[in-house]
């Protein structure tokens, strides 16, 4: 009997909660935009859903989830005549800027409307909604304002150049850009100066025409030489193309090969559009020595490079740039020597032809008199007998270098070889060996001392 008792109990209860769960079920359907997604041609549609975990703020999760949502069916689309079209073929980042401006549309949206929420045991969903005329009101006055803003730092960097501010009018042009930056998908056709332009592509353009189309020329054939004493200061002279107006202000990069590797600098333009690069130390023996200048453009691009696509604009842009000549004019010698061997003079001057041997594989030019020459180095060499033994003779060789600077007579180089030995079965012919032995070790003990402090 207690066994069937308790039998119809457990019946009776299952049969309780089955009808608990079904009332549930039917108080709290899920509405029909949770099972299908609405569509509408007056509304941007956004649903988010976030899972009811301890801990989290599921509300707010789903919230965003729906606007992130809602933001996915704003359509970013590119313009034949837009900057964005142009920048794509040359700087392929049209995708990369779609999902910005996606992205920007999440975190800006504004005028949307909750239509409803649901939530079960484990979920909560959100419903929300933004009604498209009016997003594209705001948008569109969005657009005119930055349109104008850019208009005005159009005028600005025209008016900047005109006047020969470089460093202003690439700003300007800069700030316009950016200004219109969140449109650069769209057509901006505005009317500047009674005539149709499509502004950001005009602001572009004109960029690159600022950066390129600029003279940058020396002044003076740049020429180290002797005289000079191979230091001397490179003039140049920045200007508008095709005028003789002088470019203010514009921060310019330079470099040259010296003796010691490169070297480099940074000079801005004075009022007058020059600057003077002190060049010293130049490569003597590269062929061919160039002084390198460009436009800075990292100094007035540097402001810009948080932005993402400011800096993918910028960083393929190069400003003008120039190699012009460095003439190394090597110093020109004439030669007074005299060399004998025993009192006597030699005709061959071995150690005369030596010096020119080494010095001409420097460049070094040779003149026919002193008035015509940089330097004079006056050689002095001779050999006297020494002693004889077993048969052998030997000589000895004393040698004296003077150069001087013709221009102030002063001495510039001095050195003596003494007592450089010969020996040969003779005395003559030691002489001679003695010549041959001081030649031989002559690059080494005499001639880097004096081409330093030649050049």
């Amino acid at each position: 009997m207690n066994r069937i008792f308790f039998f119809v109990l457990l019946l009776l209860i299952g049969c309780a909660s089955k009808e608990k769960t079904a009332s549930v079920a039917e108080t709290n359907p899920p509405p029909a935009w949770v099972n299908e997604r609405p569509i509408s041609s007056m509304y941007y549609t956004g649903i988010g859903l976030a899972s009811k975990a301890p801990g989290t703020n599921f509300q707010r999760t789903a919230k965003d989830n729906a606007l992130s949502d809602l933001a996915s069916e704003i359509k970013v689309n590119v313009n034949t005549n837009s900057l964005l079209y142009t920048l794509e073929r040359e700087y392929k980042f049209e995708q990369e800027f779609r999902e910005t401006i996606r992205t920007n549309s999440d975190l800006n949206l504004e005028d949307f409307e909750i239509v409803d929420t649901w939530e079960d045991d484990r979920t909560y969903w959100v419903y929300y909604r933004m009604n498209k005329a009016q997003y594209a009101d705001r948008l569109q006055a969005k657009k005119e304002s930055a349109q104008n803003m850019a208009i005005d730092f159009l005028s600005k960097a025209q008016a900047s150049y005109r006047s020969g501010e470089f460093t202003n009018s690439a700003d300007y042009y800069l700030r316009g850009l950016q200004a219109l930056e969140e449109f650069w998908n769209q057509e901006n056709e505005v009317n500047y100066q009674n005539k149709t332009i499509l502004l950001d592509n005009e602001l572009f353009s004109g960029l690159k025409t600022l950066l390129t189309e600029v003279s940058i020329a020396s002044e003076d054939r740049i020429e180290l030489n002797f005289q000079n004493r191979f230091s001397s200061d490179a003039s140049i002279r920045v200007t508008a193309s095709n005028e003789n107006r002088p470019l203010i202000g514009v921060p310019l990069i330079y470099s040259y090969f010296g003796e010691y590797g490169r070297v480099k600098g940074k000079l801005t333009t004075n009022a007058d559009g020059r600057i003077n690069i002190p060049i010293s130390e130049v490569d003597s023996e590269r062929k061919n020595n160039t002084l390198k200048v460009a436009i800075d453009t990292e100094s007035f691009f540097e402001p810009f490079q948080s932005d993402a696509f400011m800096r993918k604009l910028t960083e393929s842009l190069r400003g003008k740039e120039v190699d012009i000549p460095v003439h190394y004019k090597a110093p020109s010698i004439y030669i007074e020597s005299v060399e004998k061997n025993l009192g006597k003079p030699l005709d061959g001057k071995p150690l005369t032809s030596a010096i020119i041997t080494s010095l001409s594989r420097r460049d070094v030019r040779f003149a026919n008199s002193k008035s015509e020459a940089d330097l004079t180095l006056e050689l002095n060499a001779s050999t006297k007998k020494s002693g004889e033994s077993q048969g052998f003779s030997t000589a000895m060789l004393e040698l004296s270098i003077t150069l001087f600077d013709n221009l102030s007579r002063e001495k510039r180089y001095q050195v003596s070889k003494n007592n450089v030995k010969g020996v040969d079965l003779n005395f003559e012919d030691a002489g001679l060996k003695a010549y041959q032995n001081l030649t031989r070790n002559l690059e080494s003990e005499l001639m880097r001392k004096l081409v330093t402090d030649i050049f």
